[in-house]
């Protein structure tokens, strides 16, 4: 009978660990989710990308993102600078 009643312990420590591991995803993903939303809504209104993508990364390092391709140079600032 000890030891159900362990095996039953271990189970609910485990249980309760992983709801403890479930509350923190939440936690973080509703608040990826509110950068992201944030940091749509300025694309949408015409702010540069190089610009949000900065503040995404400032505030959360851990969302991972493409890196925006490298802006274009006019040919003739590529040829002047040649």
């Amino acid at each position: 009978m000890t030891g159900e009643r362990e095996s039953e312990r271990r189970l609910l420590t485990e249980i309760l660990a992983r709801i403890e591991e479930l509350s923190e995803a939440r936690h973080r993903m509703a608040r990826e989710h509110r950068i992201l939303l944030h940091a749509a809504t300025e694309l949408r209104m015409g702010r540069d990308g190089d610009a949000v993508l900065a503040d995404i990364r400032e505030q959360s390092p851990e969302i991972a993102l493409g890196a925006l391709p490298a802006a274009v140079r006019p040919l003739g600032r590529i040829a002047a600078s040649a």
